[in-house]
């Protein structure tokens, strides 16, 4: 096995141990064994298991971003209440689909807020998600730049809270809550863009 295909397959490993287990839980030697490799292994790539997991918190970041080519069609369409509920629903999936990943993602704010070393990287992904998201917001809401790296933190902000809502609570109306959400983005673009035609 290459050395690059070992990373990976420890940054996978660590990715379904910590969805499995937790931080706290996960340790050093079952990522090893999920992996395939030996344990020291992970200390030759990684300095200790607070940097692999925000590297795994990273990679996922990325991996997400990646994989909005959807989002993107939507700015083909005219700026509107339908175009703003498709490009939602890929957010609003993630934590339907893969709520792990909700789950990871806060174990790792947290982990970012006690170690300097981790909040560094942690800091530098949330900047690259909302680089990302404003992107988005211009294609599809046809913002201003200024206006959409505004709105960037917000939303990124609550994807990560309605996906925690519905996670800790099955009583929650997750759907209610992202239909208000768009009806809300939909009179925020009107008004923006209406100003700014």
């Amino acid at each position: 096995m290459k050395e690059q295909e070992k990373r990976e397959k420890i940054i996978q490993a660590a990715y379904q141990v910590l969805a499995e287990k937790g931080y706290d839980a996960a340790s050093t030697k079952e990522i090893a064994r999920a992996a395939g490799v030996a344990q020291g292994l992970i200390g030759y790539y990684f300095a200790n298991k607070d940097m692999l997991f925000a590297e795994v918190f990273r990679r996922e970041s990325d991996r997400y971003c990646e994989s909005l080519p959807f989002i993107r069609e939507q700015g083909n369409r005219e700026v509107g209440a339908d175009a703003i509920r498709a490009a939602l629903s890929v957010p609003k999936s993630r934590a339907e689909d893969d709520p792990s990943w909700i789950k990871l993602r806060y174990e790792l704010y947290a982990l970012g807020m006690r170690n300097e070393a981790v909040s560094a990287n942690i800091r530098e992904t949330l900047e690259r998600k909302r680089r990302h998201l404003t992107e988005l917001i211009q294609v599809v809401g046809k913002l201003p730049e200024a206006k959409a790296r505004s709105l960037a933190p917000i939303l990124l902000a609550v994807f990560d809270g309605l996906g925690m809502q519905r996670l800790c609570d099955e009583d929650f109306d997750y759907d209610g809550a992202y239909e208000a959400l768009a009806d809300m983005l939909d009179a925020y673009v009107t008004r923006v863009v209406g100003r700014n035609a």
